[in-house]
């Protein structure tokens, strides 16, 4: 029925996006030649062993594979529950550093440190595969897993050295010391989303792209000033795990860049291949709501107007956030609020397109079995009432502390927003950042990637931490609305 109504609605939707977000089978049979070699008796005993998405390749070829990944026990059990169609459409996850202080030393210490932390995770060096138990739209049982060893550090390179075009202007003339701090942040801001980002972040990369391309899932790029300023970035695929994860290796990379021991990052942990992006309180038809079925609907309405979308960064002053956060603790039941909070509830004033916001929660230390250092997709999806969370900073902390952690309790996801795609997503990244140092050198910024925002057709908005003194703020959303939160905390 999904493709049927697909065929229908493809003379008035871009068909590389109804393909990516709508029926990813489709995209299979797109990429994936079943050989006419094949007799009905071979495909009859194929329709019941895994299939195995990837690139072009014959049945044969899926079944040979297959008794590869099934013989070899070193591959790891990405995930096996609902949570797959949401894992196989998220983007990568990408972020950049600029540092001053910077040596060739210091560039030396990165690609050595990149290639420590590719061998201490093999799960790095892998390929994504998708097993399904039948190619047709109408199976349901599939897993995700990663075959380690694909791209073998001894041959594969996971750094790539960047030159800096001519007419990129360095930080160094950006930054600089007659100006006042907050004139200097503005202009480094947009001088990094504009001109520094392009050239180390890349267009966005899927789940799904990653299957179909047997692309790395794992890579870091540099660009040397050679004036004592870098720009570095990191990509991880999602499908290996969430913001956490990524900044559990960063964190290892900056360890081995100073020569100390890192502490090991469990990547074993088999509550991550059941682990439900939701929360465990929702019923079946709360998973429906939340994962597919009407949010399909949705995403087709949405993605119509994908063009239309314009991302938007903005610089937040940390002392401004600090000081509205104090005048709002006189309240009561704003007394325990978090600059954070206060951050979301200036997203939810500005979204005038979603009626549903949901914003991402590690369950690492609340999750029974869940460990802090366990990496993988190990956070859930909150959703609540944006209008409430726009008129109420304390909404999201309210959150937080209940006993249920939820917002709607069992069976009360509400339907219609889902199905006319006004429901957005919240991820904040300023209290989980960890930063690469070396000896001498300072990271003076941070950015994420553009895709998280750029590609997605739904609401998202992304906090970050820039600097030491800002948080940046970048967002998609199709409607912008006044908020007088915001004009008290920009930079």
């Amino acid at each position: 029925m999904r493709c049927f109504i697909l065929l229908l609605l493809l003379p008035a939707l871009p068909f590389q996006s109804c393909i990516a977000w709508v029926c990813p089978t489709i995209q299979r049979f797109a990429t994936t030649r079943v050989s006419r070699k094949n007799s009905p008796s071979t495909i009859l005993a194929i329709s019941q062993a895994p299939y195995i998405s990837g690139a072009e390749q014959s049945w044969d070829d899926v079944q040979a594979k297959e008794r590869h990944v099934a013989a070899d026990s070193s591959t790891y059990l990405i995930h096996t529950g609902h949570a797959i169609k949401m894992i196989k459409r998220c983007v990568a996850i990408e972020g950049l550093s600029v540092s001053d202080g910077w040596t060739p030393q210091a560039t030396e210490a990165f690609s050595l440190a990149v290639e420590a932390v590719v061998r201490a995770n093999p799960i790095l060096t892998g390929q994504l595969i998708e097993e399904k138990r039948s190619p047709w739209p109408w199976a349901q049982t599939s897993s995700l897993r990663v075959i380690p060893g694909v791209f073998p550090p001894e041959s594969h390179s996971f750094l790539t050295t960047v030159k800096p075009p001519a007419n990129l202007t360095s930080p160094a003339q950006v930054v600089n010391e007659e100006m006042n701090e907050a004139a200097s942040a503005k202009e480094l801001f947009h001088h990094v989303h504009s001109h520094i980002a392009p050239c180390l972040l890349g267009k966005a990369e899927f789940s799904y792209d990653q299957i179909k391309n047997v692309s790395p899932l794992f890579e870091a790029k540099i660009m040397d000033f050679g004036d004592g300023y870098a720009a570095y970035s990191i990509k991880m695929s999602h499908a290996l795990g969430d913001g956490t994860t990524f900044f559990q290796i960063i964190k290892q990379l900056s360890s081995y860049m100073n020569g100390h021991t890192s502490q090991p990052i469990n990547w074993d942990n088999p509550l991550k291949a059941t682990h439900e992006i939701y929360p465990e309180t929702f019923s079946k038809q709360d998973y429906d709501r939340s994962y597919g079925g009407p949010f399909g609907w949705g995403v087709l309405k949405n993605i119509r107007t994908l063009g239309k979308r314009k991302c938007e960064f903005l610089l937040l002053n940390k002392d401004k956030i600090a000081k509205k956060k104090r005048e709002l603790h006189e309240s009561t039941e704003n007394a325990r609020i978090s600059s954070n909070d206060v951050v979301m509830s200036v997203i939810c004033q500005m979204c005038g397109s979603s009626d549903i916001f949901a914003f991402d929660r590690s369950v690492r230390g609340i999750k029974d079995g869940v460990d802090k250092s366990d990496a993988g997709n190990f956070f859930w999806e909150i959703p609540f009432d944006r209008e409430k969370g726009a008129a109420n900073p304390s909404v999201i902390r309210n959150i937080l502390t209940s006993e249920s952690g939820t917002y709607y309790d069992t069976d009360e996801v509400p339907l219609l927003p889902s199905l006319s795609g006004r429901v957005g997503r919240i991820t904040s990244l300023a209290s989980i950042t960890q930063k690469t140092t070396f000896p001498g050198s300072n990271v003076i910024c941070q950015f994420p990637s553009a895709s998280f925002i750029s590609d997605l057709p739904l609401d998202v908005a992304v906090i970050f931490r820039f600097d030491e003194d800002h948080f940046g703020l970048m967002h998609n959303f199709r409607r912008v609305t006044p908020s007088p939160l915001l004009s008290e905390i920009i930079a």
